[in-house]
């Protein structure tokens, strides 16, 4: 704590690092880490091309071969009504039922959102009349 400021986050997260007078191993470390995040990279383009079938291109389910929940994905915002909000809740609970465990709301969102785009567009646009886009 030599440097001035107050112990916690704003401490040095590199100060028992050696600069580098070393035997290199920390630059092979960067490398390795540089590599992974360049593979990590090439997996995510092609698994998103196919999320619609839920199996990576390794072959595994894409539950599985995700780093995280966000993994794979971009972030785009999503605006909800109450009552949109209540349904999700509901079919969160249902859908745990369903699956025998409980599904990241991530997950359900975007699983609602493609199968309703890709397999019900003709409700999507019933619920668009019925919010007053045929109005005239």
């Amino acid at each position: 704590m030599g440097n001035g400021m107050k112990s916690g986050s704003g401490e040095d997260p590199f100060a028992d690092v050696d600069a580098g007078d070393g035997d290199g191993e920390s630059e092979d470390e960067a490398d390795t880490v540089n590599e992974a995040q360049h593979d990590e990279t090439s997996v995510d383009d092609g698994d998103e091309n196919s999320g619609n079938s839920g199996v990576s291109s390794s072959g595994y389910p894409w539950l599985f071969t995700r780093n995280n929940a966000k993994d794979g994905r971009e972030m785009v915002q999503f605006f909800l009504q109450q009552d949109t909000q209540q349904l999700e809740s509901q079919a969160q609970a249902d859908l745990e039922s369903l699956v025998g465990e409980e599904p990241l709301v991530l997950d359900i969102r975007e699983a609602a959102y493609q199968v309703a785009l890709d397999q019900h567009l003709d409700d999507v646009a019933d619920q668009l009349r019925e919010w007053g886009y045929d109005a005239e």
